[in-house]
């Protein structure tokens, strides 16, 4: 007999029949179990919870992280766009740098082939005065022939070269020539000055066209102008003081000539 019936039977209470008490003992078997299974639901509720939280934390440090990668990797290309634009900016620097240097360069070259090309127009000026000189010389009367001496000869050849006329030169050295003497020395001289223009003309170089041509203050300068004797129009070149020369189509030195008036 269980202690419920002994009670009840001590106490003159009717014992519960034997169905009822087995129903009673069943719910408190079920209200033990689901007492338990509430105590494991909130138990696991309080893990799941804490769970929770931690992923909630775990998300939060993430995103931060994530935000601070963002914001470095943001800030990185920032700097790399900034590099790469001083980049640019610096080599277009130094490509205009690059260009201004060929610019003065090439600037600096043609400066000095022109103040060649000058030099050398003074020694045709001199070549051209010789050959004019010895031009002159021809038209005079031939003089008796008397020997000379080679060193003589160099003298002659070499003050021809600067200029002086074979006159001169014979003034100085005490020594006659015939016209063909001088027709030979003309013709050297003429064969120096034909090399000189080749070399100019490969510069580019060309003489400014004079004979019997108008005045034109493009290209000439009138240093003189003298009455018509021959019925030559006015304005017409008569004669050049200064031979003129072009450089291409630029005028390099101009030509000074006397003209009709």
């Amino acid at each position: 007999m269980n202690p419920l019936s002994r009670l009840g039977r001590l106490l003159g209470i009717t014992p519960l029949p034997a169905d009822v008490s087995e129903e009673l003992a069943a719910l408190r078997q079920q209200v033990a179990e689901f007492t338990q299974a509430e105590s494991e639901h909130q138990r696991q509720t309080a893990a799941l919870r804490e769970t929770l939280e931690k992923a909630d934390k775990q998300i939060a440090r993430a995103g931060k992280e994530l935000f601070k990668t963002n914001s470095l990797a943001e800030a990185q290309q920032q700097s790399l766009k900034t590099l790469l634009d001083q980049l640019r900016e610096a080599n277009t620097a130094r490509d205009r740098e690059l260009a201004q240097l060929r610019e003065q360069l090439s600037a600096a070259r043609a400066d000095g082939r022109m103040d060649v090309i000058k030099r050398l127009l003074s020694v045709l000026d001199g070549l051209n005065e010789a050959l004019d000189a010895g031009q002159h010389r021809l038209a005079e009367p031939a003089l008796p022939r008397e020997p000379a001496s080679f060193s003589h000869r160099i003298a002659a050849a070499w003050n021809a070269l600067q200029g002086n006329p074979p006159a001169q030169t014979l003034q100085h050295t005490d020594m006659t020539s015939d016209h063909e003497d001088i027709a030979a020395w003309l013709t050297g001289l003429e064969l120096v000055r034909d090399r000189l223009l080749d070399i100019l003309a490969s510069e580019e170089v060309r003489p400014i066209a004079t004979d019997g041509a108008l005045f034109d203050p493009n290209y000439h300068v009138a240093i003189e102008a003298v009455a018509s004797t021959d019925g030559t129009p006015p304005g017409t070149i008569v004669q050049v003081t200064r031979r003129g020369y072009l450089v291409g189509d630029t005028v390099l030195r101009y030509a000074e000539v006397i003209v009709a008036r």
